[in-house]
């Protein structure tokens, strides 16, 4: 991992924002959702980023993490009418139910899920097989609630650093959990095909050590391979957002200096916040000391 901490362009995870009457230098820093906090030992400039930078934010606010929880546990309840067992068949139910006590124990079975959205469940299932994929005291820990994005933030806090979001809570929750429950159960099902079939572990692995090794073209071919995500999801989960993030950057970088750490999806491709911020004649270019 520490070999592949260079400052080429395709092993880069921060990089720096600057001209276009921005307020000095601003950064963004790409984060894996579970990747442990140590991470941040490695990514080459964080500390000095962090040191420089007026404010610290990410895609929501994590500093209160009680209250989120307390917020997201009220988007993943279902409708009355529309419980897991309802939306699901039997056989779809059994074979959720299987992957469940698979990696939370056989005293686990579908009907304790049943009062939460198809999103919900399709949420757990993809974090239960991420940690299984991690080494145990990384998994642990994340599991303690020590995560990398929460963590920038954290830090920003206790560096006296303003605190910012590009996004609510609630918007995200509702991106997530909004969309039609029929179609959360079929998302629910072909997630569920990619576990049973062993393509999704194979993913997550990929995705995480391209992450590891700081390696962001292996991240944008993972995540971008064509099979990941519609056109639908793809424009609903990263273009629109993407645009929507960079309008309020232009607004905020006048102003002051930030330092934004969001998931590395969001950084690469021609939608990317990268190439979107450049044609709006920011120069943005891989951290350097």
């Amino acid at each position: 991992m520490l070999a592949a901490s260079t400052a080429a362009v395709n092993a880069q995870l921060l990089w720096k924002v600057s001209g276009n009457g921005a307020k000095g230098n601003s950064y963004l820093l790409g984060t894996h959702h579970v990747a442990p906090v140590s991470m941040l030992d490695s990514i080459k400039g964080f500390n000095a980023a962090l040191a420089e930078v007026d404010a610290v934010g990410g895609e929501i606010e994590m500093t209160d993490m009680a209250a989120q929880a307390q917020l997201s546990m009220q988007y993943m309840m279902a409708p009355a009418d529309s419980l897991l067992t309802m939306v699901l068949t039997p056989a779809q139910a059994d074979s959720v139910g299987s992957i469940l006590a698979k990696h939370m124990g056989d005293q686990v079975n579908i009907s304790m899920f049943a009062p939460l959205k198809p999103a919900a469940v399709s949420t757990q299932l993809a974090l239960l097989e991420t940690m299984a994929t991690m080494p145990p005291e990384v998994a642990q820990a994340i599991a303690l609630g020590q995560q990398l994005d929460s963590q920038v933030q954290k830090l920003g806090e206790a560096a006296g650093k303003k605190p910012f979001a590009m996004e609510t809570a609630e918007q995200q929750l509702q991106l997530l959990m909004g969309n039609p429950i029929a179609e959360q159960a079929r998302d629910l099902m072909q997630a569920v095909r990619e576990i049973l079939s062993g393509k999704s572990a194979k993913k997550v692995k990929e995705l995480t050590d391209a992450y590891m090794s700081q390696n962001m073209e292996a991240i944008e071919k993972v995540m971008f391979d064509g099979e990941q995500m519609t056109e639908s999801e793809l424009k609903r989960l990263i273009t629109d957002r993407n645009t929507a993030w960079v309008a309020k950057l232009i607004e905020i970088m006048p102003n002051e200096s930030v330092l934004l750490a969001v998931g590395t999806g969001h950084l690469p491709g021609p939608d990317g916040l990268i190439e979107q911020l450049r044609k709006a004649g920011y120069k943005v270019e891989p951290y350097a000391d």
